[in-house]
């Protein structure tokens, strides 16, 4: 046999195998997005109010800065999900994302926090 029928006799099962275990994956997404103009929200505003609502809610969280371009908030709790803020500085616009994964089939703590932040975040707008 030729070492190519071979390496593909060796990949064929896992290839079958990944489709089914992409399946069994429990995990829940709560996806939020928002456009606001600058002037009544910036991305420092935003992102200082994601880390907020992070704090409050007890979520362990680190934040990114690229001064005049994004603010990445992003964390979770081991085990229970995570979740990522972003808050998008395009021309006159801060576009806000928030996402919130549940590690299970269902919405769960972190859909609560995602949902909670990204009205906070729209609370600070001016």
């Amino acid at each position: 046999m030729t070492r190519f029928a071979l390496l593909l006799a060796a990949l064929l099962p896992l290839a079958a195998t990944g489709p089914a275990l992409a399946q069994d994956a429990d995990f829940n997404l709560t996806y939020h997005v928002e456009r606001t103009p600058a002037a009544q929200l910036d991305i420092e505003t935003c992102g200082a109010t994601a880390g907020k609502a992070a704090e409050q809610a007890g979520l362990r969280f680190a934040t990114q800065s690229y001064p005049g371009q994004l603010v990445t908030v992003s964390g979770g709790t081991p085990g229970t999900g995570a979740f990522v803020v972003q808050c998008i500085s395009v021309e006159d616009t801060t576009v806000t994302v928030v996402q919130g994964i549940d590690y299970r089939a269902q919405q769960g703590p972190l859909a609560a926090f995602a949902d909670a932040a990204f009205a906070a975040i729209k609370a600070a707008a001016k």
